[in-house]
This record gives structure tokens, sequence and C-alpha cells, in this order.
């Protein structure tokens, strides 16, 4: 280009010389004659720098150079302002995950790095056998991999992999401390952003890890790798800003002197219901019943029964998640960080057979359907149910089986006693009872990567199977919801992990609220269940949760009944079939406490373990149960606070959905502290009852209308304005009865029944 240029100005140049060659004019003429060619030139000159500069200002490049870039550069300094990421807290505000900072350690060997006086910075190789020693008892690295580094030919620097990466402050300050004290120079530590767990093994699995998005390139930020951490990832990442910095006339930026273009928005903080003081007593009891119990698996929950939220969670195997490495049974075929990754979330990523700890919804269904009896009498004898013998647990002992009443056979966890009810029941009325419960569908509370479970197929030995938890999938979480209908009156509330969300720069918060998903019984059979739960524990003759050997029940809290059910459930292999065994089983309970009004749930499952005992549960849930009563009036304080604390509410602007999976948008909508409902059994969302656009304050529900078939849902608690969507979309012709401004507490139509229009709905609406 600047070739052309040079031949473009010259050429006119060119011409005249030999225009003046070629002609014989007077020395006068000729004069002037040039002086005209001069003036032509002039005028061609200055109109080709005219385009060439306008060119320039209207393009703002040059041979590819961006120019204002160039010259800002001059003069200015663009850096990103990096967001804070938000911090995770308990609900007390005790900090579970936080933004710090990690090191990474390198050993300098350049012999030209020496300080102003002369003294000597580098490592010398008469200290490499003292550096790897320390290396090897700080780090644990080779020494042989770190004399290999330290000897490396030409390197005026060298690292020490994986080993020499993310070393914490603490550490950081012991190697600097011995190196000190050992006289060794050279050693160094670059500071890299990173993610601090300053609780160590804490509820692991569930808060889940973050880190670098970017292996160590610290300027793309921290990302959440699973557990909360993953999906809350879009409430606590933010977003980073840019700044920019004068110069002076040297090119050195001017500190003090900038203009924030872009601020950046730090993530916002989540407040978790999990409280610290119950969480770490959970840890320590479970290690405890994991070392005498030898178990392959242990989930252990203590959920708030009336509010449903989350107190303290924690499983086996898992993790410390300040130092990484893996607490419980792991695979030895495979390498930590596999292990570590590897790990599922048992409390809602992981499906099983819970066994007899379902018949609590078994007797719930069997009262409210009016086929159980309590004082009837029925022989535990193994039952033919098709092609398949259903026998009780006790059967090798007693194959004539026991003659007992169903409130006993509930209390002995008879197989038998409960087939039959399932049996009187039909299998359709007990498929509506468990769809009412929500099994075959994941809470969506706002963790992403549920598993659903399953519903038992439509076979008679599947559906009588279920009825005592064999041949039906539920979560962990799953049952935890079912129990908060039985502790609430009929209530069923949806469980919950976040207490609030919090936004520092705007001194604004979104508190959660109990979330009301249903009343599957009423409140006399909820009670009802209660009751004959305690004879599960203090019955002498027919208690399976009774302690023969030291004659007291082995569930206890104070001077409190406590409502209990345990199961015995066979595992399935993954190649098919049964494991077989003396402890082949998983094994659990479920405790409620008081049995008049239940203000916790406690749930644990164990399985595959070497040895079995009950007191391996009730050795975790007992203590745990009487310290969640020594601070009860504090979790009730949270509680009430962050909902009624005077901070101003957050509000947020609702989003199109139209056209979004159905699953994934609760998930969403749950984290924003909202309470969605999805009607219709389509795959994408068509409708949504609150526009787009809308700001909406926390715990507002939304309803969501799908392609599909539409069943009848539970409008327990809805509102009138919820029902009325609902009639629009549907085509149904609604009726009011009670108060105008109260919730929906019956409707003509029952849940799971399908919708058709123009049919006649009535809702009543009360307090």
């Amino acid at each position: 280009m600047i070739k052309f240029l040079k031949n473009l100005v010259l050429f006119p140049f060119r011409k005249v010389a030999q225009n003046a060659a070629k002609t014989h004019l007077s020395p006068q003429a000729n004069r002037k004659r040039i002086a005209q060619d001069i003036l032509i030139l002039a005028l061609f000159v200055f109109t080709v720098f005219i385009v060439r500069f306008s060119w320039i200002v209207v393009t703002d490049s040059s041979n590819g150079v961006k120019l204002s870039t160039r010259a800002k550069a001059n003069y200015s300094e663009t850096t990103t302002i990096y967001a804070k990421r938000g911090t995770i807290y308990d609900r007390d505000g005790v900090a579970i995950a936080t933004d710090s900072s990690d090191y990474s350690i390198y050993v300098i060997l350049d012999k030209s790095y020496v300080s102003g006086s002369g003294k000597k910075l580098y490592a010398a190789a008469a200290d490499f056998s003292k550096i790897a020693k320390l290396f090897k008892e700080k780090l644990g690295l080779d020494e042989k991999y770190t004399m290999t580094q330290l000897k490396r030919k030409g390197a005026s620097q060298v690292e020490f992999g994986t080993k020499g990466k993310h070393i914490s402050y603490t550490d950081k300050e012991a190697i600097e401390k011995a190196a000190t004290a050992d006289g060794l120079v050279g050693i160094g530590f670059s500071s890299h952003l990173a993610r601090s767990y300053p609780n160590g093994n804490f509820a692991s699995n569930f808060i889940g890890l973050a880190g670098l998005k970017d292996g160590d390139d610290d300027t793309k930020g921290l990302v959440g790798q699973f557990g909360l951490e993953a999906s809350l990832n879009g409430i606590l990442s933010g977003k980073n800003g840019v700044e920019t910095l004068e110069k002076d006339k040297n090119g050195q930026a001017l500190q003090g002197v900038a203009k924030s273009e872009t601020p950046a928005k730090d993530g916002e903080d989540v407040y978790t219901t999990i409280s610290s003081t119950l969480q770490t007593y959970l840890e320590s009891l479970v290690d405890t019943s994991l070392k005498n119990s030898g178990a392959q698996e242990i989930v252990a929950t203590l959920v708030k029964a009336d509010t449903g939220e989350i107190l303290a969670t924690t499983q086996r195997p898992t993790f410390n998640a300040a130092t990484q490495t893996v607490i419980g049974p792991k695979d030895d075929s495979k390498t930590d960080k596999e292990n570590l990754y590897g790990q599922n979330n048992l409390l809602y990523q992981t499906a099983y057979e819970p066994g007899s700890t379902m018949k609590v919804f078994t007797i719930g269904a069997a009262i409210q359907n009016g086929t159980f009896n309590p004082n009837e009498r029925y022989t535990s004898a193994p039952l033919q149910v098709a092609d398949t013998v259903v026998s009780d647990w006790d059967v090798s002992t007693r194959p004539d089986g026991v003659n007992m009443t169903f409130a006993q056979g509930f209390s002995h966890s008879s197989n038998v006693g409960m087939s039959k009810l399932e049996m009187r029941m039909g299998n359709t009325v007990w498929d509506d009872y468990l769809k009412r419960f929500k099994f075959g569908v994941p809470t969506r509370m706002g963790v992403g990567g549920e598993s659903f479970g399953n519903l038992p197929s439509s076979n008679v030995v599947s559906q009588v199977n279920s009825a005592f938890g064999q041949g039906i999938g539920v979560t962990e979480v799953q049952m935890l919801r079912g129990y908060t209908a039985i502790a609430n009156g009929g209530e069923m509330l949806e469980p919950h992990f976040i207490l609030k969300t919090a936004n520092i720069d705007q001194g604004t918060q979104r508190a959660a609220k109990r979330e009301v998903v249903g009343k599957p019984v009423s409140e006399t059979t909820a009670n009802s269940v209660l009751k004959y739960m305690v004879n599960v524990g203090t019955d002498v003759d027919y208690g399976t949760a009774y302690d023969w050997t030291n004659n007291q029940p082995f569930f206890r809290s104070g001077n409190r009944q406590v409502s209990v059910k345990t199961g015995t459930a066979q595992v399935a292999k993954p190649t098919g079939g049964y494991y077989e065994g003396t402890t082949s089983y998983l094994y659990s309970a479920v405790a409620m406490v008081p049995a008049d009004k239940p203000d916790f749930i406690f749930y644990m499952t164990v399985k595959l373990p070497e040895h079995w005992t009950l007191s391996y549960i009730s050795d975790v849930a007992n203590p745990l149960i009487d310290r969640a009563y020594e601070i009860k009036s504090t979790l009730d304080a949270t509680s009430e606070a962050a909902e009624n604390g005077g901070v101003k509410e957050a509000k947020i602007t609702l989003k199109d959905y139209k056209g979004k999976n159905p699953g994934s948008t609760l998930d969403q909508l749950r984290q924003l502290v909202l309470q969605p409902v999805v009607i219709g059994s389509g795959a994408t969302i068509t409708k949504q009852s609150v526009a787009a656009g809308t700001k909406l304050g926390a715990n507002e529900r939304v309803l969501l209308l799908t392609g599909g078939k539409v069943d009848m849902p539970d409008m327990y608690d809805w509102s009138k304005e919820n029902v009325e969507t609902f009639a629009k979309w549907t085509g149904v012709d609604v009726t009011f009865e009670g108060s105008d401004t109260g919730k929906v507490t019956a409707q003509s139509i029952k849940m799971n029944q399908v919708v058709k229009k123009g049919q006649k709905l009535t809702i009543t609406l009360g307090s």
C-alpha cells in the first residue's frame, strides 16, 4: 500500500519532467508551463491526502490497526474489575463458601537474580536436596520429581505440577517459615483466585465446589462445578466490570485518577436453611455410624417440620471441601479426583427402593380411603399374590404367621398386612395416593439434576410390593416431602434450602416462606398416622423400633413422644436381581418429634452395612434432635427474621418462559424464591399466569401451562386468581363458595382426574 502511494505521488513529477524534455519552448514559456503543471500536481496531491484522511476518519483504521484504540492506549489503560462471587452462608450468617486466594509454588534458578547488595535470591544446587525434602514433608511431592525439576537445564524458574498448586495460605506460611529456618532461598508463591470452604467436611455434596473456570486463568473467574455452587451459579457469579485508568506522559497509570466505565456487579449472597451447629454435629455422628456399620452408603437429613427447611444433611461417601479428599468408601480403581467428582448427591440424585418406611403412606392412604380398621385381626401367614408369595420379615421363625390387628401389623412392619390393605384399596386408588404424595415427581427445589424415581408398574405384583416399599423408586427428598404432609396435618410442603438471597449493594433480599404443594390426606388422617407410628417404638410385643435388649424405645427425645417407622429393603444389583446376605439390605428409619405436632423430621438410610443394629440410626437421631431442641428458639427466630427482618424486598422481572422446558424452568423459578406450578403433561411451556416483564416479590405462585393432557392438580392453598387462570386455560366452569379472599380448601374435581372443557368445578375458599 505504501509503495503504491509513493508511486502515485511521484508519477506527476515524472510526467512534468518528461513533458519539459519533449517541448522546445522558450525559458519563460517553459517556466509558465511548469508552474501550471505544479499547480495541477499540488491539487492532485491535496485531493489524495483529503481522501486518505477521510478514509481514516470513517474507518478508524490504518493498515489493519485500530487507531482510536492505539491512541487511547497512549494516555489510558483499560482493566477488568472482577466481580466478587456471592458467599454461601448458613442460616445464622456463618460462611460456608467464600472467595479467597490459594497459591502455586515455584523455585527461582536464575543466578542473576540477586539483591542490590549482591545477596543471592535464587536456589543454589547445594540446597536442592533440602528443598526436595521440605516439599515432600509439606506438599507430599515425590523427592525424585522435585530434584528432576530443579535440575532442568537452562530453566530460570520451575514449577511442580498439580501438587504444587492450590496451596492454602496456612500451608504457604508453614513452608515459608520452614524455608527461613533452613536458610533456603529462591522459593516463591504466586496468588490465584480460589473458593474457600472453612468448615471442611460440611454438607459437602450438597454445597458442592466452585473453581477457576479455565485452569489457572484468574481472568475468567470462578464457576460452580457441582452442588449448590453449580445450580446457583447464575445467582452467585455476578458480572465483571471495566475500569479505565489515565496515564502520565511516561505511560504510567495514574492511581486515583480513574473512570469506571462499567462497574462490577457482585454476585448475590445466599443464606441457606442449614444450621452450622446441627450440621457439624451430624457430620460427627454419621462418622461414628459409618465406622461402626461399615456401610457402603449413608444418608441423613433433619428437616424443620413446620417450614420444610433443611436444617442439616450429609452422606457417605463424601469429601472434605477444604482439602478435596474423599471420606468414606471409595473405588480403589479410580483416582482421588475421579472418586470425588464421581459422587452423586444421594439426597436427590439417586433413586432407590425405600422398604418399610413407605408403609407410613400406605396406612395414610388406607385410613383416608376408609379401608383401615386398626382393631381388625388377620394372620400374617405368607400371602399368594399372582405368581409371587409375600412374606413377613420373621417368616423363618413363624412360618404360619401371627394373628394380630392391623394396627399391630403396622408396628410389626408386616408386609402381609400392608399388602392386604393395598389389595382392599385396589391398584387404581393406591396409585392415586402415590401421585397425591407426588412420588415419581422431582421436587424441583432448585438444585437441578434430580432423579424422578418411578411409580410401580401396572401389574398386580408391583402394585402390592410398592405398599411395603419394593418395586417403587424414590429419592430421599421425595420421602421427606411426603413426611411433611403427615407432620403438618395433611399439608405437604416442598423441602427448601434457601432461607434468603441478599444483594448487599442494593440492600435488598428475597426471603423464602413455607410452600404448600398439596394436601394428600386430611388432618385427622395425618394425626392418626402419627399416633400409630408412636407404637412402632413403644409396643413391647410388636414394635420394630423397641429395644428389647435394653427394654426401652430406640428413638427417644426427653419426655416427648416420638413417631417412628423403620424399614428394611432389598437392594437391587446393577446387573439385575438383589444382593444376598445377612446384612445385604438398605436399612432406614424416619422419626418425627413430638408426635402430636412435630417440630422436626429426621430420616436416615444405611445401605449394605457389614454389621447391623438399629442403634446405628438412633444413635444419630436422638442426640441430633436433642441438640435441635436446645437451639429451637434460635431456629424459629432466624426463620422469622429472614421473613420479617425489615430489609427491603428485591423485585425480580419475570422472563418469558414460553417454549422452555418446564422442569428446568421450575428449578430456575425456585432459585428466584418463587412458587411455580406446572399444568399439563407437555414438553414445553405454552402460557404463564404472570406476564413476562412483570416485577414480582418473593413467594409468588406462578402457573405454567404446557401442552398435552391436563390432569386436575391439587389446588389446596391456591388463590382465587390462580383458580380463575386455570379455568380460563382449560375451559372448566368454576363456581366459588366460602370466603372471597381466602385460599382453596376444597375442590369438587379430585386431583389426577382428566380435566374436560365445560366441566363443572366448585371451589371452596377459606382461611
